[in-house]
C-alpha cells in the first residue's frame, strides 16, 4: 500500500494500452498487490484480471460437448473500485464509487490503512495530469511543441519525472528543522519516502547508474 510506482503510457485509451500500463505497474510494485481505483473505462477491468489474475480450470463432467475453457481469477486480496461522475450541462453533479473487485468492507479497510487518501477517487490522477502539462510543454493540447515521435516524448518525460521527484523540492513536503536556523529543511518526493536523504543536482542525477529490469 505505501510503495511508490511510477508508470505511464502514451496514446489512445485502448484496451492493448491498458494491458501494457497495468504490466509496466505489476513490473514495478513486485510482489505488492497495489489498490486500484479509475473511472469507469472497461478496459482496465479485463487488464487486471489479465494482469493479476490466476488461470482456473473447470473438472471434466464426463457429458458430450467441449469442455470449458480456463478462465482467469482475481485474487479476493485484490481491490478495485470504479468512481462514476453524473454531468449535467457539462457540470458535475453528483459522483458514485462502486467496487469491482473485492467488497465493501475490503475497500473501507484498505481506505483506512491508507496514509494517502480515506476516500475512493481519482483526484490523485487528475492532479498528476494536470501538472504534466502545466511544466510539460510537450503535453500541452494544440500547440507546435508537441513530440512527433514517441520515443522522444518517453525520454523527455523520463528525465522530467526525475527531476520532479529526486531535483526539485516541495514546499508541502519541507519540515521543521530542529535547529532555529535554517527553521525549515527542503525536501524532494524522494527524500519524503526515504529512496534519498538529500535533493540531487543534475551532475548526480545524469551519472547515476540506473539497473534496467
Amino acid at each position: 500500500m505505501n510503495k511508490v510506482v511510477v508508470a505511464f503510457t502514451i496514446g489512445k485509451r485502448t484496451l492493448s494500452k491498458a494491458k501494457e500500463l497495468l504490466h509496466e505497474v505489476r513490473k514495478r510494485s513486485s510482489n505488492a498487490t497495489p489498490y486500484f481505483t479509475s473511472d469507469e473505462l472497461e478496459h482496465y477491468i479485463a487488464a487486471i484480471r489479465e494482469e493479476y489474475g490466476v488461470e482456473t480450470t473447470f473438472p471434466k463432467t464426463g457429458k458430450r460437448g467441449r469442455p470449458k475453457k480456463p478462465i482467469k481469477v482475481v485474487s479476493p486480496e485484490l481491490i478495485y473500485s470504479q468512481v462514476h461522475k453524473y454531468r449535467e450541462n457539462g457540470k458535475i453533479q453528483k459522483i458514485e464509487t462502486h467496487a469491482v473487485f473485492g467488497t465493501d468492507a475490503r475497500v473501507e479497510h484498505a481506505l483506512h490503512e491508507s496514509p494517502i487518501s480515506n476516500s475512493v477517487n481519482i483526484s490523485l490522477v487528475e492532479r498528476n495530469n494536470l501538472t504534466l502539462r502545466q511544466q510539460n510543454g510537450r503535453l500541452h493540447r494544440k500547440t507546435l511543441q508537441f513530440s512527433k515521435e514517441k520515443e522522444l516524448i518517453y525520454a523527455q518525460l523520463s528525465l522530467f519525472l526525475g527531476y520532479y521527484h529526486f531535483i526539485r523540492p516541495h514546499q508541502g513536503l519541507r519540515v521543521r528543522n530542529d535547529a532555529r536556523k535554517p527553521k525549515w529543511r527542503d525536501r524532494t518526493p524522494m527524500m519524503a519516502v526515504g529512496i534519498t536523504d538529500h535533493p540531487w543536482t543534475f551532475r548526480e542525477f545524469f551519472t547515476c547508474k540506473v539497473n534496467l529490469y
